[in-house]
């Protein structure tokens, strides 16, 4: 009978603990979560006004894997907040294939510092500018900071989150969603899912990758981009980034694979006493 009872106590015992996992695993994902939007809140105020220099290789690659064409940009990489969404991302591609491009160097930043009421307008012009060097579909190119974004305290409740050990994942469900594309007049949702490597005690990102897949009609999208500190900015910034592009329902078409390097990252400030103002 002591033996009996013995074994009833045993299982009684793993039925509670087996019980309580799900409630300890909930509370970790929400502790990891909570740390990490904390930090990218903070870090989206730190990363203000900061300039690098992107290297990148694009290919268009065929549906068997050969490489259809290469291109090759460094451009002048901003990011800039001027209000309470998102840094926004400007390109000025200064060298194409290896040649440089006239009257280009560091021009984004001058900008900024010398002509900061019509800075925006005039980034923006620049900035589809420089996307028409381009291969493959019509687009502007990532942010490395996209990722990011999905963990931040505004976005947070548009997806699910898991945590195993320091990998934090993520599904989003609601819509419309963060990333939408365009067909003609039409326009589809872009549900991204991906995941992040957080650090426990910090909630600082090392690395962030989702995959966004989108209807027949409309292209798909993966990013995954990694971060290091840089010792100058005493600051995480991204180092390589890698982006693919292609028609989930059309096997057959080409993809676009980009790859990016970043360096050489460098602060600036523009006057408080000039507003940058966002044209309606």
């Amino acid at each position: 009978m002591p033996k009996r009872i013995s074994i009833l106590s045993a299982l009684v015992v793993w039925s509670a603990m087996a019980a309580a996992a799900p409630a300890r695993q909930a509370n970790d994902t929400a502790a990891m979560l909570d740390r990490a939007s904390r930090y990218v809140e903070d870090y989206e105020k730190s990363f203000a006004a900061i300039v690098s220099e992107e290297h990148q290789v694009q290919k268009i690659v065929r549906a068997d894997g050969r490489v259809k064409r290469t291109r090759e940009l460094r451009s002048d990489f901003l990011l800039i907040k001027t209000g309470p969404a998102w840094a926004q991302v400007f390109r000025d591609v200064i060298e194409v294939d290896g040649k440089p491009l006239r009257n280009r160097e560091d021009r984004l930043r001058k900008l900024f510092l010398e002509n900061p009421r019509t800075a925006l307008t005039q980034a923006r012009a620049i900035a589809e500018e420089s996307a028409r060097h381009n291969v493959g579909m019509n687009r502007t190119g990532n942010s490395p900071l996209l990722p990011l974004v999905f963990l931040h305290p505004r976005e947070v409740k548009r997806s699910r989150f898991t945590l195993s050990s320091d990998t934090l994942s993520f599904e989003e469900f609601q819509t419309p969603s963060l990333m939408r594309t365009a067909r003609g007049s039409r326009r589809f949702d872009l549900f991204a899912r991906g995941s992040f490597v957080v650090e426990a005690a910090t909630g600082r990102v090392f690395g962030g990758e989702f995959l966004a897949i989108g209807p027949p009609e409309s292209y798909s999208a993966s990013l995954a981009v990694r971060y290091l500190e840089d010792p100058q900015l005493k600051l995480m910034v991204p180092s390589f980034a890698r982006e693919r592009y292609w028609f989930d329902g059309k096997p057959k078409e080409d993809r676009v694979d980009v790859e990016s390097r970043y360096s050489n990252f460098r602060r600036f400030q523009v006057s408080v006493e000039e507003k940058i103002k966002t044209p309606n």
